[in-house]
């Protein structure tokens, strides 16, 4: 016996036919009179009356039925209980060292007034779509670049600003307050690879494209650490973030503005609101809900 014979059992009373029990619940007519013909031998006794149309409990059958409807709530507020006690996970992912610090603050103030158990993942920046798309995590934390032309992704912006120019001491621009377009791609280039930031590589070139300026990209760097060691050993000029989270080597690393940059960023929240389950909802609607208390401060 179990409860998906004692369920079957209730609706044949309540609906008066085997059949209109099959339907609803979406298995055979022979499956229910299976599970109630299991159900009379367990208790050695006939409890339905097949002989009246719609069918009827016997005296049997409705001391069953009784009690079945008992167990079958309880058991229904007993999931109830385990599902609100239990912890609401949210798998999020992010690319980079600022997507972290930024995460990070964020996930302080919206854990304090709710319970969510937070899941997070460093991913590749060229892989992140492509995660969000196949339903392996809830979130992205990362720059907006990557949902270019991903119309079913929607996005929450949590922070922007724009790229400044890295330059090492051996470098003549070292010392510079600032930097004109002209001076950027007048110098030999470093960014990173395609591989490891995605969209934002031809995002970039576009941009400068646009203004009538050709980067000389003399190196590709597979990760951060390397485009900052190569900058300084190469006199190369390469792109970050502004107040961008990582030591400098101790100043041997310049961040100088640029004078008409058309170079930004933002850093957003993104999202596939059709893949959210009910956890991932109560999360997204906490994030809108700091994003506006934020904006009326």
């Amino acid at each position: 016996m179990n409860l998906n014979s004692l369920k079957y059992f209730v609706d044949v009373v309540k609906l008066g036919s085997f059949t209109a029990a099959g339907k609803k619940n979406l298995v055979a007519q022979t499956s229910i009179s299976q599970q109630i013909h299991q159900l009379e031998e367990h208790f050695d006794c006939l409890l339905i009356d097949r002989s009246r149309n719609p069918v009827v409990p016997t005296k049997e059958g409705q001391v069953l039925f009784d009690e079945s409807e008992k167990v079958l709530k309880q058991f229904q507020l007993l999931e109830k209980a385990v599902q609100k006690s239990s912890s609401k996970k949210v798998k999020i992912q992010y690319s980079s060292i600022m997507d972290v610090q930024l995460l990070s603050e964020i996930l302080d103030t919206v854990t304090k007034k709710n319970d969510f158990n937070i899941e997070i993942e460093k991913v590749s920046l060229s892989e992140i779509s492509k995660c969000l798309n196949q339903k392996k995590y809830d979130f992205a934390v990362t720059f907006d670049s990557e949902f270019y032309e991903e119309p079913d992704i929607e996005t929450i912006v949590l922070y922007q600003g724009k790229y400044l120019a890295g330059v090492g001491t051996q470098h003549p621009l070292y010392n510079s307050k600032f930097l004109t377009m002209k001076q950027v791609y007048s110098s030999p280039l470093i960014m990173l690879s395609p591989e490891k930031i995605g969209k934002s590589y031809q995002l970039m070139l576009n941009r400068s494209l646009d203004k009538q300026y050709r980067p000389q990209i003399s190196y590709l760097a597979d990760d951060v650490e390397s485009e900052l060691l190569l900058i300084q050993q190469k006199k190369l000029l390469g792109f970050f973030p502004e107040h961008y989270p990582l030591n400098l080597n101790n100043n041997l690393i310049n961040l100088i503005p640029i004078v008409d940059n058309p170079h930004k960023y933002k850093i957003v929240l993104a999202y596939k609101e059709k893949n959210l389950d009910r956890t991932g909802s109560l999360f997204l609607n906490a994030i809108k809900e700091l994003k506006r208390y934020r904006k009326n401060l």
